[in-house]
């Protein structure tokens, strides 16, 4: 980070098994804290363990079998937008890591492939290039890419970034029947409290880049702090500004 500190002391822990939303002002370290659990940026001090393994300590073979059992949508800008691959068609995209990590057949690959397409509304896109789409239609490709996977932590960041109300809304449900249905451990970053509200089993709220609060989703998204409060009612007034 250089002489810049973007987190400090951050204790986060992510229940296994359940969604956890991380929520926070802009610029607060949600996408840092999220390239850290990643094993994309490597802290300064303090130990990042994922399943017990702190990947300060485990080799790049370990850390890339690790990651195998994981799937991310995260920010980016191009060509990597939401980690997409603007070289592949939007079908190649969600099929690629189908055929690197599991054991299927071409014509199992091209089912599942399709049927999550389906899921984000997007079949009818399946030929087209990532910079052919909305900001919107890559952050469903992505998620559709990541859920294919049936991997056991699945980390989405920036979940509303790029998609309207509805479509927010019906994506919100299918990752909450997706998490049910799996017993998957999810990590959640977003700006919108509806979401967060339907989605979280537990939540964290991340400001100034510490944890200023977390716990189960209704006591910290109920909680009377006035930072936590202005940020889940999105009211003027609070501890938050505009500048910063």
């Amino acid at each position: 980070m250089g002489s810049q500190t973007i987190l400090d002391k951050v204790d986060l822990e992510v229940p296994r098994g359940a969604i956890t939303v991380l929520i926070g002002p802009s610029g607060a370290g949600k996408t840092v804290t999220v390239k850290h659990i990643f094993g994309l940026t490597q802290p300064n001090k303090g130990v990042v363990r994922i399943e017990g393994k702190d990947l300060a300590r485990i080799s790049e073979d370990e850390l890339n079998a690790l990651r195998r059992e994981m799937a991310a949508v995260l920010q980016g800008t191009l060509p990597f937008t939401c980690g997409l691959f603007f070289s592949l068609n939007v079908y190649e995209n969600v099929a690629f890591p189908l055929r690197e990590r599991k054991r299927l057949s071409e014509q199992e690959v091209d089912r599942v492939t399709m049927e999550h397409l389906g899921m984000v509304g997007l079949r009818d896109q399946a030929s087209q290039m990532p910079d052919e789409l909305s900001a919107g239609m890559t952050k469903r490709v992505a998620l559709a890419r990541a859920l294919a996977l049936d991997a056991r932590i699945v980390i989405i960041d920036d979940f509303d970034s790029g998609l309207d109300g509805v479509r927010l809304a019906l994506l919100t449900e299918m990752i909450h029947d997706a998490q049910r249905r799996t017993g998957a451990t999810y990590l959640v970053t977003t700006h919108d409290m509806n979401a967060a509200r339907t989605l979280a089993d537990h939540a964290a709220v991340i400001a100034g880049g510490k944890i200023v609060a977390t716990g189960p989703a209704d006591e910290v998204l109920g909680s009377a702090d006035p930072l936590v409060s202005q940020l889940v009612a999105g009211g003027r007034e609070g501890p938050l500004e505009l500048r910063g």
